[in-house]
């Protein structure tokens, strides 16, 4: 069986459950721990406990992974139930008592408005706020940067990296666990904000695909989203999983637990084969409940076994070589593909003579006879034909050809 643990940062999985409803107070922190991640991240104090989700189009495509957007909903909007640091830190106390000893405990400390008030002595604050956290029995603190932009902070002016640096070093100083930094991928320069994380001497990094966006209906009355919530869904999965790869190719080598888009093992497996040790289950583990997490941990470990990955170690960054290949392989890779699509003719047995090859061949290569599709010698192997056949008449294995050049 594969070892899924991973040993850089003591878990025995890289499943974490990101702050979230799922995670706020100690009963659900319990909860979300039942589905054996590697760690639950407990949400801020004093941030509130969430306004409800919205999956489109539906959680059925969440459950399945399928193609999925989630956005922040109208619903019950509750405050924080804590009515101090000290009754939070006894919630932080509880959660590390009843949820399993070999699940981690991370706890996220502050809140970025803290950082963004004029007047407000978010050092003090925070210092008091991570050591109490820690006494408490916290495994880690994660410092959650979800919005990026300039704040003022210790009387002074930040731009955002340099906040980053800041508070990081502030609070690595003042604890002995482990400090883990979750990052935005909007509106910034990903690179350089993990840069300055690694300055202020974090333990792991959280790049997170995760946006302001806007949601509605065409009849706009009936809207359900939140305007400007946080956007996420399936479609960030192949923006976060260049940024981490961009990150490991430019030398960047702590830690990581990325997360956007994280709605199935599959999608696991792709964002660690990119670079990102961990990742974070956020949309995928609130929508859906820790026995959607418990079955998800379950199909990646068959996963892995089948696919003969030993270990996390092994599988992390193995889909690199993509962006590493040599320009002559690359080339040979691309040019017996389009040699075989140029080969390959429309099986008569399967066209239905919809046209739909012929209307998007930007080369005249394709005429109908009797009814049926024909290539002709002006094809030039670009694909659009293949991909818009419906039925299948025009195929070719694209991934047996791919594959070839490397086992040779």
């Amino acid at each position: 069986m594969a070892d899924l643990s991973v040993k850089s940062l003591g878990l025995n999985n890289p499943f974490v459950i990101a702050a979230s409803p799922a995670t706020h107070g100690a009963f659900a922190v319990v909860k979300s721990a039942g589905g054996l991640p590697g760690a639950v991240t407990m949400r801020n104090f004093g941030h509130g406990a969430g306004d409800g989700s919205l999956v489109l189009p539906s959680t059925a495509n969440l459950r399945t992974g399928k193609p999925a957007l989630q956005s922040h909903a109208l619903g019950a909007s509750l405050k924080d139930p804590f009515a101090s640091l000290d009754d939070y830190c006894a919630a932080v106390a509880q959660a590390r008592r009843e949820m399993p000893q070999e699940v981690k405990l991370w706890v996220s400390i502050g809140h970025f408005r803290d950082l963004t008030t004029p007047g407000k002595d978010w050092r003090t604050d925070w210092v008091r706020e991570a050591l109490a956290v820690e006494e408490a029995g916290a495994d880690a603190l994660e410092l959650h940067f979800n919005t990026p932009g300039v704040a003022v902070a210790g009387g002074r002016i930040f731009d955002f990296y340099r906040l980053i640096t800041t508070v990081t070093k502030t609070i690595k100083s003042a604890v002995q666990i482990p400090v883990v930094v979750k990052l935005p991928v909007e509106s910034c320069d990903p690179l350089r904000a993990m840069e300055a994380a690694l300055h202020g001497g974090a333990d792991a990094l959280g790049p997170t695909a995760r946006w302001k966006g806007f949601v509605f209906d065409l009849d706009w009355r009936r809207s359900r989203a939140t305007p400007g919530g946080g956007y996420g869904g399936s479609q960030a999965l192949p923006v976060i999983s260049y940024v981490v790869a961009e990150a490991r190719l430019n030398g960047i080598e702590l830690p990581m637990y990325a997360g956007g888009g994280v709605f199935s093992w599959e999608a696991a497996g792709k964002l660690i084969m990119a670079g990102s040790q961990c990742v974070q289950l956020g949309s995928f583990a609130c929508c859906l409940g820790p026995r959607a997490v418990s079955k998800l941990i379950a199909g990646f470990s068959a996963w892995m076994d089948e696919a003969g990955y030993p270990d996390i170690d092994t599988l992390c960054g193995d889909a690199l070589h993509l962006l590493t290949l040599p320009p002559n392989v690359a080339e040979v890779r691309r040019a017996r593909l389009a040699s075989a699509h140029r080969a390959a003719q429309p099986d008569p047995g399967l066209c239905i003579g919809c046209e739909q090859c012929q209307d998007v061949c930007w080369y005249n290569a394709i005429t109908m006879q009797d009814g049926l599709a024909v290539k002709g010698d002006a094809c030039v192997g670009c694909g659009y034909c293949f991909h818009v056949c419906p039925t299948g008449a025009l195929e070719v294995p694209a991934g047996d050809i791919l594959a070839s050049i490397f086992s040779e």
